[in-house]
């Protein structure tokens, strides 16, 4: 379902941009970044909570399980007033952040209805934490996803009647209300003895901390670029920045999905007890994640700028510089995957915030002083530049050091030869290889071919010259066998 709604989102990119001024759809793409700084508001509980429900769960302590519950509810209450007071203050800062030429009252009125929609989360969200840590969140994510999907298709239909944004916000809220209630009626259908104690325990609140620094600088990481470009240049090149970044989001978002299927044995390399192992795993699974970067960021070198023309129009092309960098965060993106997985199972916040702190002032500092010179490639270099000059290098430091006991050196190796291999396959593609990509079907001939040629090149490469990625075919060639 995830592809559905990647597909959907497409489609519904496409007849915004065509339906919606410039102006209107610039300050939709500005509302999800200011809305992900009101996230803010729930600190990491989120985490936190699952995290002892989880263990709960694993003693099947019934009444540890209620106590959590009950003061996850009265925390998600507490965060979704906070946040809706947070959004009406923001709604009259909001007119500052963009150039679009609209009535500061519609933006305002526009922004609360946005926000609300994800707001209404925050009171039905408790029942879904307990089935999520029982891990039988399969019984709704259906439920989840047709949120989604109705939202989408629901805000699709209504644009092509001709109706104003601000009524096309309205049917989001009432379809997140209904499923919510669906979803809410549906847990306590598989758990009977679920019940509000109407008790709050600040212990379950312990860990939030260090969860929040890693929390604030994830958001400011992500979403400092498009406030920028929204508040210093213009709306058009809001839609430019954010339909790059949509497509480059789906390919990422998708490649995770289908590779946690393929890398089980993750488990073991962090809780087996031999560490030779347990590293020769994460190097396989490391070279796995530059290999699919190096291919992907070939792939988008060449073809994601006509797919943009193709798209939405020529206007919303952009020149090769800013091109590249696109290319290198989304390189960077998937091939620090290995890095991340550890992290995150092994909850490592406390030791790695520092680092990602001093990537969200780095990538606030550059991208505020650059963006007003260079435009868009200003805030996408900033980011590059910040996250290579600090989680870069702390984060597989700390993380080969500490869980495998080893050094770095073989990691940054490995990973420059990835993009030393990728940089002259795209300097190749770009300057020296032209195809017909003008029209639909010559794009999709063209990507075929081009994709069929450079897999087993890529492939043949990294056998011969990468040790790790020849032990990693061997486990899937075994695997395959059996």
């Amino acid at each position: 379902m995830n592809i559905i709604i990647g597909l959907i989102g497409f489609i519904k990119t496409k007849i915004f941009v065509s339906h919606l001024s410039t102006d209107t759809y610039s300050i939709n793409q500005l509302f999800y970044q200011i809305y992900s700084y009101i996230t803010l508001a729930d600190i990491g509980f989120g985490f936190i909570i699952s995290k002892n429900l989880y263990k709960a769960f694993a003693k099947n302590d019934r009444e540890e399980v209620n106590k959590i519950y009950s003061t996850s509810v009265k925390f998600y209450r507490i965060i979704g007033v906070s946040m809706f007071l947070i959004s009406i203050i923001l709604s009259f800062i909001v007119p500052v952040f963009t150039q679009a030429n609209l009535d500061s009252t519609y933006i305002r009125l526009s922004f609360l209805l946005f926000v609300t929609r994800g707001i209404i989360d925050y009171f039905f969200i408790a029942p879904r934490t307990v089935i999520e840590a029982n891990q039988k969140s399969y019984k709704i994510n259906y439920l989840l996803k047709a949120i989604k999907i109705l939202e989408s298709i629901t805000e699709i239909i209504l644009l092509l009647l001709g109706f104003d944004y601000l009524i096309i916000l309205i049917p989001g809220i009432i379809i997140t209300i209904i499923i919510d209630c669906i979803i809410c009626k549906k847990v306590f259908k598989e758990y009977s003895w679920l019940k509000n104690t109407h008790t709050f325990n600040k212990k379950h609140l312990k860990g939030t901390k260090d969860l929040l620094s890693i929390k604030i600088a994830g958001i400011l990481n992500t979403n400092t670029d498009i406030v920028l470009i929204s508040t210093f240049i213009n709306p058009l090149s809001v839609v430019i920045y954010s339909s790059y970044c949509y497509i480059t989001t789906f390919i990422t978002d998708t490649i995770y999905l289908i590779a946690s299927a393929t890398v089980p044995s993750f488990a073991n390399l962090l809780y087996g007890d031999d560490e030779k192992k347990s590293y020769k795993i994460f190097k396989e699974i490391n070279i796995f994640f530059l290999f699919i970067a190096s291919f992907v960021t070939i792939i988008l070198s060449t073809f994601l700028t006509p797919f943009i023309k193709l798209w939405l129009g020529d206007i919303y092309a952009v020149a090769v510089p800013t091109l590249i960098l696109f290319c290198v965060i989304t390189f960077y993106n998937i091939a620090f995957r290995a890095i991340s997985m550890t992290i995150n199972a092994k909850g490592l916040f406390e030791k790695t915030k520092i680092a990602s702190i001093l990537e969200a002032i780095l990538n606030l500092t550059i991208s505020l002083v650059l963006v007003k010179n260079i435009g868009i490639s200003g805030a996408l270099l900033g980011t590059v530049l910040s996250r290579f000059l600090t989680t870069f290098i702390q984060n597989p430091t700390y993380v080969l050091k500490h869980i495998y006991k080893t050094t770095a050196l073989n990691y940054y190796l490995t990973y420059f030869f990835a993009l030393t291999v990728t940089a002259i396959f795209v300097s190749v593609s770009l300057f020296f290889i032209k195809l017909d990509l003008s029209s639909l079907s010559g794009f999709i001939v063209s990507g075929i071919i081009f994709a069929l040629i450079t897999a087993p090149i890529l492939f043949l490469i990294f056998y011969i010259f990468s040790p790790d990625f020849r032990n990693l075919t061997k486990t899937f060639s075994k695997k395959g066998a059996k």
